[in-house]
């Protein structure tokens, strides 16, 4: 296998389009993470593009009240990538056309998302098997808006199936800017080792940049993908809940091969309250508190009296219920 020389291939910046991002390690879209509270933190945390969550173009066609809600973006929290999904070129056309008029610097078409329920309508995965349609959205996309148009995809469908060369080529040619790869095939979903050969081979059948996703967990984990595969830069999902801090270490450590310690149980605790306030503040006192519970467990894996703690973040719906739960907290941890 050929491998890339790691000091080729560190903390560099990604030119996307008529966007430059300032190096080359970004957030990743997950689905009721990265909302406007999480990107901010990301973007404190040293994330070179804050991703949202990904939106259906069949509600942002119709004004769904819930869908536009996501479409606001903060100053700090720049530069943006808005993630659409649907099957019909027109519909995603006219969403990425709304996305651009409402400030993001980037448009994300998801080409990759393994669920049934979104695979059922043709869209996502269900896009990998499906060159014509592939192609025709994308176009309908890079031609509607101004701003650059990136596509996520997988390396296949099953193990050993390459389709992301093709897939990759193909996006070039209808005007992508980038194309983001998570290296696992749809059968794997997020498991497993990612294919940094079918990576690979994807960099070098285009000229645009590819950017790997799936299994970035840890620095070394990102000089891997970048080193073995060639790629232009990495995206980081899971990794990132409860962690914001992860993408300073990750580009330190590509910059100097030095390893900065992992957050400290206070400083996340920190980074947990700042979340809450942000989710509050944003969606309301209530709702905002209720879409933390997910990711409550990502913040407190490992502290001492874990499970106590997530079962009273799950009863709690005001600020100073919180603030009252993270000073008693404060008083049991050691670092």
């Amino acid at each position: 296998m050929t491998t890339i020389s790691a000091t080729s291939a560190l903390s560099n910046p990604i030119v996307l389009g008529s966007l430059t991002l300032q190096h080359n390690v970004i957030l990743s879209p997950m689905v009721g993470v990265t909302d406007a509270p999480f990107r901010r933190l990301s973007a404190r945390g040293g994330a070179a593009l804050m991703s949202g969550e990904m939106l259906s173009a069949q509600a942002l066609k119709f004004q769904n009240k819930k869908t536009l809600a996501m479409l606001q973006f903060f100053p700090d929290e720049r530069p943006v990538s808005s993630q659409i999904m649907g099957s019909e070129p027109e519909i995603m056309a006219i969403a990425a056309r709304m996305i651009e008029e409402r400030g993001a610097d980037l448009v994300d078409i998801n080409a990759g998302c393994p669920v049934p329920k979104i695979t059922k309508t043709k869209s996502g995965a269900a896009l990998l098997k499906d060159d014509a349609r592939f192609a025709a959205i994308l176009s309908a996309v890079v031609k509607a808006v101004r701003i650059p148009v990136t596509i996520k995809i997988r390396i296949g469908v099953r193990e050993n199936e390459y389709l992301a060369p093709a897939l990759a080529k193909l996006a070039e040619n209808c005007g992508a800017a980038a194309v983001v790869v998570h290296a696992r095939p749809v059968s794997k979903r997020h498991s497993g080792r990612p294919d940094w050969e079918g990576l690979r081979q994807t960099v070098e059948a285009v000229k645009i940049p590819v950017i790997g996703n799936g299994g970035v967990n840890t620095p070394k984990d990102a000089e891997n993908f970048l080193r073995i595969s060639g790629c232009a830069g990495v995206s980081v999902g899971r990794s990132a809940i409860g962690d914001p801090e992860i993408f300073r270490r990750i580009r330190h450590y590509l910059s100097t091969e030095e390893l900065l310690p992992e957050a400290t149980q206070r400083e996340k605790l920190e980074t947990l309250a700042q979340h809450a306030a942000w989710a509050a503040e944003f969606f309301g006192e209530r709702q905002g508190l209720l879409r933390l519970r997910k990711i409550v467990p990502y913040y407190v894996a490992g502290f001492p009296n874990a499970t106590t703690f997530r079962a009273r973040a799950n009863k709690i719906a005001t600020i100073k219920e919180w603030t009252e739960l993270l000073e008693s907290t404060r008083e049991t941890l050691l670092v």
